[in-house]
């Protein structure tokens, strides 16, 4: 195996993955990203096979120049198509010169160009993707870097040592004639690469715990080139609409879950994570509330007793458009590490953040009891109730009654108790009377009907978006005022990690219906799901295909590359590190005190006698014993110190004679060697050298076959001297001399030769 072409193979295999990590998101708008890898790859390939082997194939100067200086054509004209993704842009100018100099010849200096071009752009990879797949990406190419940066070294060396050490600035790094490192690569050689490759990785490591963190600090994003958009949460959302997403296995957002003491908890069964609420029906289009009332959230201990049950979501959302938070209602503080921290939509518990740009990292305290009214929002006015909460056409409203009150009409009641039980009955009917069906194809039976009415009278199945509106169409037909709900329902739970993982296939629709307010003039809602839960989970079973059977491993690897890379601040660096630090070093201190008081004691209880009689005893020969072993140390101790102190103080001692004689006996026999074609590689050792200096002279003839062992001798006192720090007596020195001189008469004999 030729140890250049393994050099430059591994080469292009880490500019690959660099392109691949500055892409792997997948996620965002990259109008062609998905492409470059394998043009990359592709390109490589062909270089390999052509410039690097054989450099008159390559590209010529002026023509590589011309293409370079398209290059900053081709970045001017993508950031006039989007000016949003400058960064993203760059990182594509840069794979453009990469691909110019791969057909060009390489020198040392070449190498760390794109070296550096292939750092850069897994640079840029890591500032703007926080998809799943980089964390791996990043990791695989760091491994790679090392192990080029390691073949690199050898190449640069070899081509020096065979040089003479003479500097060819320019010169292209070309394969050689004689490979200089034939079997390099043995087991020996890959187990002290791993060694090396993870003592690297370890250290890397340690000094990302270690590195002081930013209090708060969270993932913040710039420019619109990270985001992605969430079908289902805009303005205004059609009906359908939201099928795109269920089919979608991206995540969207990632959570861990504690108490009101911080400690983890498991979430509570299918959550439902409020989104956007949706007020304004008109022929099957919803729209969201055309005016805000934006509250600050009140801090979570002003507001409720401390031992309060809540429960505490801190919430990591991937990049998106929308400005809608999501978390488990009712909400008692939502809080941000940001300059501008969440506000609640006072009109319809919105929960809004004032940046959409970038993924956002913020923490959510929810009231344990989900009855709870939702503290900030205000009660809906008579006006609001009448035109917004209850507003129907009149001919949609009458059709939609004559199919709820058959439902409901034989209910008893008024009031919240009695709005309550017809809101149940009605969920009920779509829920799980069996006359309606989950499923993703929208398909319209009468064009000429509402949605909603064809979805109830023709169509009987669709997603949840058909079932909660109709349900909340039903209820304003019987005058029980509604709204429709937009956000997710449950996620992928991870044992290992304890978090949870909500993907766009977990978009879920819902309707909360109002039954008046409370004694303290808060707004009383209930929340209703009518989509058939059953039918709905294995439909999102389906979505994800084969991955979804490796969701545990490949969740954990995102959870700690989210909230342990990404979100690596000072509180959990605390939490981690300096935490168990300060209690392990508390432990340490209560251990040594015991100890050290039990020292105190027991050197008390020997050496306390109450006269000189009472030291004639055992106890008294045992203390005896004890001093004379410690003085005996002491002295031994100060002793070796002293000896230390004065051969530094002397410096240190010059090599005997015979040492630096066995030393010049082996270089006047590598000289000699060489005379007769005969060099030592640099991935040679002196022993294997004399191996084969050995084979090489016992087939040239009877002659020099008499002096082929001289060789492994020299070698064998130069290990003794160099290696065994051993200086070679007078009578081993004229030998070795009568060797090489034996040797040099064999070599330079004109018939040996």
């Amino acid at each position: 195996m030729n140890s250049y072409l393994v050099y430059r193979a591994s080469f292009y295999l880490m500019l690959t993955i660099a392109t691949t990590a500055l892409c792997a998101d997948t996620n965002t708008d990259d109008r062609g990203g998905w492409l470059l890898p394998p043009l990359v790859a592709a390109a490589g390939l062909l270089a390999f096979f052509t410039v690097d082997r054989k450099p008159v194939w390559s590209l010529p100067r002026g023509l590589a120049n011309f293409l370079g200086a398209c290059s900053l054509g081709l970045l001017y004209v993508e950031y006039k198509l989007d000016d949003t993704q400058f960064v993203r842009y760059l990182g594509h100018w840069l794979i453009a010169l990469q691909l110019v100099k791969y057909f060009l010849p390489k020198s040392a200096e070449d190498d760390w160009f794109l070296f550096l071009v292939g750092l850069m752009q897994v640079l840029i990879g890591a500032v703007i993707n926080v998809g799943d797949q980089v964390g791996f990406w990043l990791f695989l190419w760091a491994m790679l870097a090392v192990w080029v940066l390691g073949q690199f070294f050898l190449q640069r060396e070899a081509r020096r040592f065979l040089s003479n050490g003479a500097s060819k600035r320019h010169a292209p790094l070309e394969p050689l004639r004689k490979d200089p490192y034939r079997g390099l690569f043995d087991w020996a050689y890959a187990t002290a690469t791993l060694r090396v490759l993870a003592l690297t990785m370890a250290l890397g490591f340690f000094f990302f715990l270690l590195l002081p963190r930013q209090v708060g600090a969270t993932r913040t994003r710039a420019g619109q080139s990270t985001t992605k958009h969430l079908t289902g949460f805009d303005e205004e959302v059609a009906l359908g609409q939201l099928g795109e997403i269920l089919e979608n296995d991206s995540p969207v957002m990632t959570i861990e879950f504690s108490d009101s003491d911080k400690n983890p908890l498991r979430p509570p069964p299918e959550p439902l994570w409020r989104g956007v609420t949706l007020n304004n029906y008109d022929s099957g289009r919803w729209r969201r509330q055309t005016s805000r009332a934006m509250r600050t959230f009140p801090t979570y201990r002003a507001l409720s007793p401390s031992r309060r049950a809540v429960i505490r979501q801190v919430i990591k959302l991937e990049p998106n458009d929308s400005f809608t938070l999501f978390g488990i209602r009712p909400f008692l503080e939502v809080t941000a590490a940001r300059s501008l921290p969440p506000s609640l939509n006072a009109l319809d518990g919105t929960v809004f953040r004032q940046d959409s740009r970038g993924a956002y990292d913020y923490e959510v305290i929810t009231d344990s009891d989900s009855n709870a009214p939702q503290n900030g929002e205000d009660v809906p006015s008579a006006m609001r109730i009448r035109e917004v909460l209850l507003a129907l056409s009149p001919e949609l409203k009458t059709k939609l009654r004559s199919l709820a009150l058959p439902l409901v009409e034989k209910i008893p009641g008024d009031g919240a108790e009695g709005a309550k039980a017809r809101s149940k009955a009605l969920e009920s009917y779509l829920r799980e009377s069996g006359g309606f069906t989950y499923s993703l194809e929208m398909k319209s039976i009468d064009p000429t009907l509402d949605p909603v009415l064809d979805f109830l009278v023709n169509r009987k199945e669709g997603h949840c978006e058909y079932y909660a509106s109709a349900l909340a169409l039903l209820l304003r037909s019987i005058d029980i005022p509604s709204r429709m709900v937009n956000g997710f329902k449950g996620g992928d739970w991870n044992q290992i990690s304890d978090a949870m993982t909500v993907r766009q296939k977990h978009a879920h629709s819902w309707v909360e219906a109002y039954l008046g307010e409370n004694e303290a003039r808060q707004p009383i809602w209930i929340t209703l799901d009518p989509t058939p839960s059953a039918e709905r989970e294995k439909s999102i079973a389906q979505v994800g295909g084969m991955a979804s059977n490796f969701r545990t491993v490949t969740d954990l690897l995102r959870y700690i590359w989210v909230f342990y890379i990404l979100g690596y601040d000072s509180n959990r660096q605390g939490k981690l590190l300096y935490e168990p630090i300060g209690m392990l070093a508390r432990e340490i201190r209560i251990g040594s005190i015991r100890v050290w008081r039990w020292v105190s004691a027991t050197f008390t209880m020997l050496f306390q006698f109450r006269s000189i009689q009472s030291f004639i005893s055992v106890k008294g020969f045992v203390v005896t014993f004890l001093v004379l072993v410690l003085t005996a140390a002491l002295a031994k101790l100060l002793s070796w110190l002293v000896k230390k102190v004065i051969a530094w103080w002397r410096g240190g001692v010059k090599d005997g004679a015979g040492m630096t004689a066995g030393i010049l006996f082996y270089r006047r026999l590598a000289q000699l060697l060489a005379e007769y074609d005969l060099e030592r590689s640099p991935a040679e050792t002196q022993n294997e050298f004399a191996h084969r200096a050995f084979r090489f002279l016992s087939g040239q003839g009877t002659r020099t076959q008499e002096v082929a062992g001289l060789p492994q001798k020299i070698v064998d006192a130069f290990y003794q001297v160099r290696f065994g720090d051993r200086d070679l007596p007078p009578e081993t020195l004229e030998e070795l001399e009568a060797c090489l001189d034996a040797l040099q008469a064999k070599l330079g004999d004109p018939v040996a030769k």
